[in-house]
């Protein structure tokens, strides 16, 4: 599995020298914060409804093959992002919104696959050793991410331009999508078609229906405010790159932490335990935002939440790897991509209208409003978890 380990890193890399900075590069070019929020979101129900759509068309592709395909298209979307950092436009929302949603169909087209890829080559007794250290891997991969991207970034203050900057970081960071396609080239293949089917998907949302209603209602709740939290930081509380990239790795830092203690068994629980109960610590943490004036109280807030959202991102890959058959699994975790989608979507547009028209663009009063609502978002997956008795 060393391919894979290194796969997790390369593309953990550019989620922090990349996506990271998706909202940074919106405002450089003229965004205004609610514009960068929406850009973080819109694209994704693009990307989604793309995928459904589009795929069928693939069906004479197995997994791998497509795993390598949709790594290839997010390279493409990176080259073009390089390219429009030297280009002087007068409106660069409509070409930012087509190209991160090029991206994000990348990324939803790859997890589906891949997900039904590595159970077929990974015996189940070795998942959670797996993928805490992959999870652990990941979160390394973006903390290297950012700080190669803050400090690439933070050069402005000897004069280098800003695009100039973003050309690099967009630059190298197709050159790191390339390297991911040739690390699932050496992966085992597996003969198994890429096939979504319809009627697996109708029975995966009966079948987990209580689940997917209470997932839906809280991702709707996280994503009152998440997306607009670069655009307040850097905007709104005048965070220079450098403190910017210093807050987000305290995410990852707390992520790092609690799957380290998962990993040596530290942390042992049933995974929707362990889903639910980072969930409910997560949940109300977005409302101490407006409190927090010092950075490293900021960056100490980031650590404790990645460290409750790490416990429910292993605990979630815990449960596709172990509670749903084999035969379903791209049309549920498929499903659960789409309410996903569509409830982050659906919640960040809800909050952009909140913020404009409720709280008159006061942002603190949005991350207040949005640590109470999302943590009773949360209350109903004490009951209402991934397995197959739902």
């Amino acid at each position: 599995m060393k391919f894979s380990y290194w796969e997790a890193f390369i593309t953990s890399f550019v989620v922090g020298f990349a996506e990271s900075y998706f909202a940074p590069f919106s405002l450089h070019v003229g965004s205004t914060p609610l514009e960068s929020g929406i850009l973080l979101s819109l694209p994704l129900i693009f990307a989604g409804l793309a995928q459904f759509i589009l795929q069928p068309y693939f069906h004479y592709l197995n997994v791998a093959r497509f795993v390598q395909r949709a790594t290839l298209l997010q390279s493409f979307s990176l080259l073009s992002l390089a390219l429009i950092s030297q280009v002087t436009l007068t409106n660069y929302f409509p070409i930012l919104l087509l190209l991160f949603s090029i991206y994000w169909l990348g990324h939803f087209a790859v997890q589906p696959a891949w997900n039904r890829w590595i159970s077929e080559i990974l015996p189940v007794e070795q998942g959670q050793n797996y993928f805490s250290l992959r999870v652990r891997l990941n979160q390394i991969g973006i903390i290297a991410g950012l700080i190669f991207g803050g400090v690439t970034l933070h050069l402005n203050i000897i004069d280098i331009e800003v695009s100039k900057l973003f050309l690099f970081l967009f630059l190298f960071s197709f050159v790191c999508k390339i390297l991911t396609y040739y690390f699932f080239t050496k992966h085992q293949s597996i003969s198994v078609a890429l096939q979504l089917s319809k009627e697996k998907m109708l029975e995966s949302l009966k079948n987990y229906s209580a689940f997917f209603k209470s997932y839906a209602q809280f991702n709707f709740t996280v994503y009152l405010s998440s997306t607009f939290v670069a655009a307040y930081l850097l905007s709104i509380r005048k965070l220079n790159y450098l403190d910017f990239m210093w807050i987000m790795i305290g995410l990852f830092l707390g992520k790092m932490l609690t799957t380290y203690l998962i990993e040596k068994k530290i942390i042992n629980t049933e995974p929707t335990r362990l889903m639910f109960i980072g969930g409910f610590f997560a949940a109300p943490l977005p409302g101490l935002w407006p409190f927090f004036q010092d950075i490293w109280l900021m960056f100490a807030l980031h650590v404790l939440s990645g460290m409750a959202w790490a416990a429910w991102e292993v605990g979630l890959s815990l449960c596709f790897l172990k509670n749903l058959p084999a035969e379903s699994k791209m049309e549920t975790i498929s499903v659960y991509n789409y309410i996903g989608v569509t409830t982050q979507v659906v919640g960040t547009l809800s909050g952009a209208l909140i913020v404009r028209y409720v709280f008159k663009s006061n942002y603190d009063y949005l991350f207040i409003f949005a640590g109470l609502v999302r943590w009773l978002g949360v209350l109903p997956l004490r009951k209402n978890t991934l397995s197959l008795k739902n």
